[in-house]
Order: C-alpha cells, then structure tokens, then sequence
C-alpha cells in the first residue's frame, strides 16, 4: 500500500516537516513521486522509518543515524534483535521500579511485610543513571521554584491554551534536535528563549532552576544567551 506524505505522517506520528527533513539529509526518500509531483511510500520506507525512530529512542543522533543505515553491511533484521536487547534492559528496569511500587503499597496496607532492604530494590538503577545526589537537589529546587497559583479558577480556555503554547514551543525544538543545531545557533536560542518565558509563568525560572528543570529532563549542555 502507497501513502501519501501525509497519510504517513498520521500513521507515523512523524511531522510532515520532520520527514521533509530526513529527506533532505538523505535519511528516507519517498518510494516515488506521483505525476501530481506527491511523495509516496511503501513498506520499505514505513521499515526504513521504523530504524530511524529506534536508534532515535536509543539517543542516536541524525549524523550518526545515517553514518550508520548508510552502511554497507548494515542488516535490518541484525539491527531489530540489537533494538529488541536494549528494549529488554530497560523493560526490565522498569519491570523491577513497578514491582518495588506493588510490594509497597501491599506493605502500607499491611497485607505484606517489605524487608527494609526491598524497599530500595530498582532505585540504584535510576540513581546512577541520574546523577543520585545531584537528581535529588535539582527536583527539590524545581518544586520549590512553582509559583503560589493565582486566585480564581482557570476555564478550559486557559489550559488550552496553555497546551497549544507548550506544543508550539516543543515541535520547533524538536526539529532544532533533528537539525542537529548547536545550542548558540539563532534558531535554538529563539526557542529556547520562547520556553523560558513560557516556564517562568509556571516557576520563578532563575538560570539555577532552569538548569535544574533541564537536568530532570534529561536534557545536557543547556545554554540560554543572554
């Protein structure tokens, strides 16, 4: 089956934009173009797509995403049992997290007894990851940052518009992330800038904190221009 750009874009939860874009960099071609002048895929690139979001959620980025599709050697289905290893690692330390959370809730309620030691079972394998010590005291500034809520209840309209706001922002960092921009780059700057503004209407957004609410994030190297 053929779809057209944004049929795939649908299917895939990938923007139109964003795949404009691994095409220009040589990532996904469509399978062939219409004599309207539409772009249209088949299965081959809907796989080729797959790859593409997987090294993605492995923290690839798009250089070495094509460094390594581009290959030679490369073999889909040798990349797939690789995916499906670091799939099963973190399937398994999130199995344990929510397995901690179940015999928790049982030893609260009394119907079982946790061994003091079980109650920290998974956490060494977020705290690590994270910074331990660092990861707490960055959580603890963010909370304390939050601004005292205004009086009088917001409607729909409000949060709607909040939510149009955050996603505007998110899809141009997005595709500063798939640009591969550097962090001082004018674009980059302009959106960060954007959601700086947009957070410091939720937290008193000081550089300390902002740099705090990037590290919960998961976010590295953030740098806001003057």
């Amino acid at each position: 089956m053929a779809y057209t750009v944004k049929k795939f874009s649908e299917l895939s939860g990938v923007t139109v934009r964003t795949l404009h874009f691994y095409e220009e960099e040589g990532l996904l071609a469509p399978a062939y173009y219409g004599s309207n002048g539409y772009r249209y895929y088949e299965e081959k690139e809907l796989l080729q797509l797959q790859q593409i979001l997987f090294f993605k959620e492995l923290g690839f980025t798009i250089k070495q995403i094509k460094k390594v599709l581009g290959r030679s050697d490369f073999k889909r289905l040798s990349a797939l049992y690789s995916h499906k290893q670091a799939l099963s690692r973190e399937w398994n330390k999130l199995g344990q997290l929510i397995k901690t959370v179940d015999n928790t809730i049982k030893h609260l309620k009394g119907s079982k007894k946790m061994k003091d030691k079980e109650i920290f079972d998974g956490f060494g394998l977020v705290t690590k990851a994270k910074g331990s010590e660092s990861y707490f005291a960055a959580e603890a500034l963010v909370i304390k940052s939050v601004r005292n809520p205004t009086t009088g209840t917001k409607d729909k309209s409000y949060y709607d518009e909040i939510n149009k706001t955050a996603s505007e922002i998110f899809r141009e960092i997005t595709h500063c992330l798939e640009k591969d921009l550097g962090p001082t780059s004018n674009e980059v700057q302009s959106s960060i800038k954007k959601h700086h503004a947009f957070t410091n209407k939720i937290h008193d957004a000081t550089k300390k904190v902002y740099e705090a609410l990037a590290q919960l994030l998961g976010v590295k190297n953030v740098y806001v221009q003057k």
